[in-house]
């Protein structure tokens, strides 16, 4: 029995500690500044809405000659990201912006999507916050 115990403490601690989530801030919220255009996906705890963001990626990857340079900041438990994208112009920027809000336009099937320019133009898109159900019912009049 005591052999038994020594096995599993020895076992136990050469076991890797369990992950823990981290979760960040939205890098954008602090410094809205540092991009020409943001695309946030966010979650209402089921997660981003993927096909989007895949849309978003492969307009990226086919390399428009509008965009200097763009990096994907993840922030949260769900796959919450914001992708940054940097332009020369505002010009440019109100170009990627209309292209980036027909790509994740309409109401996705997962959470919230927001695109914003540096200058302030915002579009925000998704499903509808899911309905919560009150913590009690009072009784209804008779």
């Amino acid at each position: 029995m005591s052999v038994l115990i020594v096995a599993l403490a020895l076992f136990a601690a050469q076991a890797p500690a369990p992950a823990t989530a981290t979760v960040r801030p939205d890098p954008t919220a602090a410094n809205p500044d540092i991009c020409s255009v943001s695309v946030k996906f966010s979650s209402y705890a089921m997660g981003i809405d993927e096909k989007g963001f895949e849309r978003v990626e492969s307009y990226l990857a086919r390399g428009n000659r509008l965009i200097v340079g763009s990096v994907v900041r993840p922030w949260g438990r769900e796959g919450e990201r914001t992708v940054c994208i940097t332009t020369a112009s505002a010009r440019d920027a109100n170009r990627i912006f209309t292209d980036m809000k027909g790509m994740v336009g309409g109401r996705g099937a997962r959470g919230p999507t927001e695109v914003r320019t540096r200058e302030g133009r915002i579009w925000k898109g998704g499903p509808k916050a899911p309905k919560v159900a009150p913590l009690y019912a009072s009784p209804r009049p008779r």
